[in-house]
């Protein structure tokens, strides 16, 4: 991040000669056409004669930092602000400089001086930027902890994920035909989710983590279906060269109208390498128990791998663009055919997902999702063996209104399309949704 990305907006009311001999306007042409290493060049020449002169050391300390000798341009920076205490972009670019030593802590001091006088906004947003970086270094270094609450208001078109209209033939029961809760229903709802996480590094590069969330989801006419989730996490999160590991063990219940529905006990872990600057692989993994208090015939043991790239285009509204596949395996913990019939499959999954920031405060993120089933057992209600394909699109958006507040909007249809009519469904939701941050 260069002085000119952070001075943006601000006025240095000073004149261009510091002394007899030296330029200052010389030195910030060299700099603005990116040849740091000769206006750093040319000040050094006036060092000796020029070196306490406010003017001269504010030029010199900026040509300095560009041209990566940190030292020496904090120490010229260190003098002006002493000298000229009231001096804006002095602090400014002296915060960058600690920013750029990883003085992290005199770096937000600077940066709180300047926020203090009242700055324009571009260099508000600017300032920002680094404090957000600093706060990601310092959880390197000691335990961070974050929180948030996020409410959302939306619609459904089928809350219960089932056929619109379900007539089949059952070679036990001849033919039938779902009605109330087994079909469709629509519903608006209202969803409260909130959590929190701490980061603790016990060795450099190394961090425990530790985190829990709750939603609940609350429809306004059908509460049969109101829903909600509570999960509790702690993991291991490493890095070592250009490579970045993580290893999380979850608990997760879900209720369906305040009763135990499913429950998961999983352990998971990731590897993601950065293949360049823009580019990155990663791979995960996940093995899973799966407990259903009420339907044990659907318990069972859950595997999966994955795999995936993603890569970042240096170009207006900075395009990121993710593909990724995994493939799984369901074991049923019952050995008999109704239980395989239900919980027992194979699947393999691909996806592919975009993004696009077209403003520091707004990001527009859109993916593809399709899943195959095939399940290993053959359902005694209809006959057959269950294989379906899952599709899933989503479109959303978030708008940042500062440090703490923002909001979502987000639209996802989602399409399970089955050789059994009574798990052939399709769903279209809607939500807006404001989050606060801690």
């Amino acid at each position: 991040m260069n002085s000119a990305v952070l001075g943006l907006c601000m006025v240095l009311a000073v004149p261009a000669i510091a002394a007899d001999g030296f330029n200052s306007a010389q030195v910030d042409e060299l700099r603005k056409q990116g040849k740091a290493k000769q206006a750093y060049e040319l000040a050094l020449k006036f060092r000796d004669d020029f070196e306490g002169d406010a003017k001269f050391d504010f030029a010199y300390g900026m040509a300095a930092v560009d041209a990566g000798k940190l030292s020496e341009g904090v120490l010229a920076l260190e003098r002006v602000v002493l000298t000229t205490p009231k001096n804006t972009l002095a602090h400014l670019e002296l915060a960058r400089a600690y920013f750029l030593l990883k003085e992290d802590t005199r770096a937000r001091q600077e940066f709180d001086i300047v926020l203090a006088k009242n700055p324009p906004a571009a260099v508000v947003a600017n300032i920002k930027k680094f404090l957000r970086i600093i706060r990601l270094r310092e959880s390197e270094y000691r335990s961070t902890g974050s929180a948030y609450v996020d409410v959302a208001l939306g619609y459904d078109t089928n809350i219960n994920s089932a056929p619109a209209d379900a007539t089949f033939f059952s070679p036990i029961l001849g033919t039938l035909s779902l009605s109330g809760t087994g079909l469709a229903s629509s519903d608006e709802f209202l969803k409260v989710t909130t959590g929190g996480k701490l980061l603790h590094p016990f060795e450099p590069g190394k961090q425990l983590l530790l985190g829990a969330d709750v939603s609940a989801r609350f429809n306004a006419d059908d509460d049969a279906f109101e829903t909600e989730t509570w999960n509790i996490y702690a993991g291991v999160k490493w890095r070592q060269g250009k490579d970045k590991f993580g290893i999380t063990a979850q608990v997760q219940e879900f209720e369906l109208s305040d009763v135990d529905n499913r429950s998961l006990v999983s352990l998971s872990g990731s590897w993601e390498r950065r293949l360049s600057k823009q580019t990155s692989w990663s791979t995960q993994f996940q093995a899973a128990q799966i407990g259903y208090p009420d339907q044990s015939i659907r318990d069972a043991t859950l595997f999966i791998v994955g795999t995936g790239l993603t890569h970042q285009y240096a170009m207006k509204w900075r395009p990121t663009v993710s593909a990724s596949t995994y493939v799984g395996k369901q074991f049923a913990n019952t050995d008999t055919e109704a239980a395989r019939s239900s919980a027992q499959r194979k699947f393999l999954g691909v996806r592919v997902a975009a993004q696009v920031i077209p403003t520091s405060r707004m990001s527009v993120s859109a993916s593809v999702s399709a899943e195959t089933n095939h399940y290993q057992g053959e359902s005694i209600l209809t006959g057959k063996t269950r294989n379906e394909q899952l599709y899933q699109v989503s479109v959303t958006g978030r708008y940042i209104i500062d440090d703490n507040w923002s909001l979502g909007a987000g639209i996802y249809y989602t399409r399970n399309d089955s050789n059994q009519v009574i798990t052939d469904y399709d769903k279209t939701l809607t939500q807006v949704s404001a989050r606060y941050t801690f």
